[in-house]
């Protein structure tokens, strides 16, 4: 064994779960290696810059309630722009204003009158709101739990307000419109939302695992290190190259961690987006609030296909509105998140249905919008169904970590990186 090759633990993944699990081992003092096959930190939330445009692979965004988050980041370093709280409806040719009441109490007679749902169904998103925010963080995944479209149909919901509110907003977040997700995480979203802002870093999502990285001691990233196998406790790259640990965490995505350890049954399915970003003279709606297709919002029959044609949108945002470095003076930054499954045609017809949607809702000047790139991301959040969020130790010595093992988000990514670093130092 090459004693440049030993180290106490190793991590093998740089994603915000491998890094966070990184930061809590290096502030009590354990020495540890970080092994990443590609070239940057991150893993799944990354940013492009293109053309001085920032760009997120996927719409992207920092809950601010997220415990993890707040432990963990530098918030003022980060420089973080808020979104106006609420939401923007597409709504018979127009947009209606749904405001948060209570984040902002002047909006509440304008919600209250909106035309998306009735009295009744704001009088319902203020139960939500109670239901979600009772007890400890860590209670909630306990609760007994059913399809989220099941849990708002039992709590009163109209079929107007689900499929107008609840499926354009909630299929965003969890990338699933038909709704099937666990109501743990309809709670676990709800509450966030409510604790706390929704935001971006000035220098995009990507500057969030960069500060993590940063923290970290010089030298403990070794990028273009792709491990082959682990065996017998013995960590092998694919250059032939040997680790031999106390402790290894493995701290990929689902797929890798299964054929790592060769557990199957680690494997998840994944929900899938594309994202299409356009650049405009000026903004077409300054509100810095999210922008749903209610009324237009139209489920696809199959998860292969894309939604009927001339209604791909599921939300838009114009992104330089809430954070002016995302795009150069005098140019706005549009992203537009659609239900198109991952691997279509983002350049073809899809393209043109999506551009040919956005002029029925900003008029002719959406026309000249200059498409700037298209991102398919077929590996976007793990489809969890939330019955287990403890992450399993294998083989004695080996910890897993990973949104996958806890919430699909980035507090579930930060949280069980965190709680990885605390078995390992128990074992």
């Amino acid at each position: 064994m090459n004693p440049d090759r030993q180290a106490e633990v190793v991590i093998i993944g740089a994603g915000l779960a491998g890094l966070s699990c990184a930061k809590r081992l290096a502030a009590a003092g354990t020495r540890f290696v970080i092994l990443e096959a590609t070239d940057r930190v991150g893993g799944r939330v990354r940013s492009d810059v293109v053309d001085g445009f920032t760009l997120d692979h996927g719409f992207q965004v920092l809950l601010t309630a997220y415990p993890a988050c707040r432990e963990l980041l530098d918030y003022d370093a980060l420089r973080l722009c808020r979104f106006e709280p609420g939401a923007l409806v597409r709504h018979r040719g127009d947009f209606a204003t749904l405001g948060d009441p209570w984040r902002r109490p002047t909006a509440a007679i304008r919600t209250a009158f909106s035309p998306v749902g009735t009295l009744g169904d704001k009088l319902r998103i203020a139960k939500l709101r109670w239901l979600a925010g009772r007890g400890a963080l860590a209670d909630l995944y306990q609760r007994p739990h059913e399809p989220t479209i099941d849990r708002l149909r039992r709590l009163g919901f109209t079929a107007d307000f689900i499929d107008q509110f609840f499926r354009p907003f909630l299929g965003g977040v969890f990338l699933d419109p038909t709704l099937q997700t666990s109501s743990r995480m309809l709670e676990f979203v709800f509450r966030m939302f409510a604790a706390g802002d929704i935001a971006l870093p000035a220098d995009g999502m990507a500057a969030i695992p960069r500060q993590l990285a940063e923290s970290l001691p010089r030298g403990s990233i070794r990028f273009g290190e792709s491990v082959e196998s682990i065996d017998n406790g013995v960590i092998r790259l694919s250059d032939g190259q040997t680790w031999q640990p106390r402790a290894i965490v493995v701290a990929t995505e689902s797929s890798a961690a299964a054929r790592l350890l060769a557990i199957p049954g680690l494997a998840t399915g994944w929900r899938q987006t594309v994202n299409h970003y356009f650049a405009a003279e000026e903004s077409p709606d300054r509100r810095r609030m999210l922008m749903l297709a209610g009324d237009d919002y139209r489920v696809a029959e199959s998860a292969n296909e894309p939604p009927p044609s001339g209604h791909r949108i599921g939300t838009v945002v114009v992104l330089s509105d809430v954070a002016p470095s995302y795009a150069p003076a005098g140019q706005a930054l549009i992203s537009v998140s659609t239900q198109e499954p991952a691997g279509y045609d983002v350049t073809g017809a899809g393209l043109e249905d999506v551009r040919g949607q956005l002029v029925q809702w900003y008029g002719e000047p959406a026309r000249r919008w200059r498409h700037i790139r298209s991102y398919s991301v077929p590996f976007a959040l793990p489809a969890q169904t939330l019955n287990d969020i403890t992450p399993p130790l294998a083989n004695g010595n080996m910890v897993l970590c990973g949104d996958y093992c806890e919430t699909p988000s980035i507090q579930g990514a930060m949280h069980s990186g965190l709680r990885a670093a605390e078995l390992v130092r128990s074992l």
